[in-house]
């Protein structure tokens, strides 16, 4: 399991990994993935799965920091039955929403262009 003293520095090292949270820009097969996952277990002392998982479970924590927001708006898109939350998720997710959600945000919503992106 992460440590979760770690936590932040995992999310910071899927940011320096854009063909993680870029899926529809890049096309990274799945060895390649298998290969970066491995090395994200390496780095954090856990399995590749456990990485994998990990991050799996952050994409379904910003989408429900984000209950507002439509599927579209998002990178990854989350199957209907990971919507499904318990009592600790909820508490967990409540927890962790106030540090997590800028970081996962910047990743994982699809920005819009604003007048002085242009």
């Amino acid at each position: 399991m992460l440590d979760p003293n770690r936590l932040e520095e995992f999310i910071e090292q899927v940011r320096l990994t854009p063909a993680i949270w870029k899926n529809r820009e890049y096309s990274i097969s799945r060895d390649h993935l298998n290969e970066i996952w491995a090395h994200f277990g390496h780095t954090f002392d856990i399995s590749s799965r456990e990485a994998e998982r990990q991050w799996e479970y952050l994409i379904r924590l910003h989408k429900y920091m984000n209950k507002n927001a439509k599927q579209e708006e998002f990178r990854i898109p989350t199957k209907i039955e990971d919507d499904r939350w318990n009592d600790a998720d909820n508490a967990i997710a409540d927890s962790l929403s106030l540090f997590l959600k800028p970081f996962l945000d910047e990743l994982l919503l699809i920005s819009k262009p604003s007048e002085t992106s242009v």
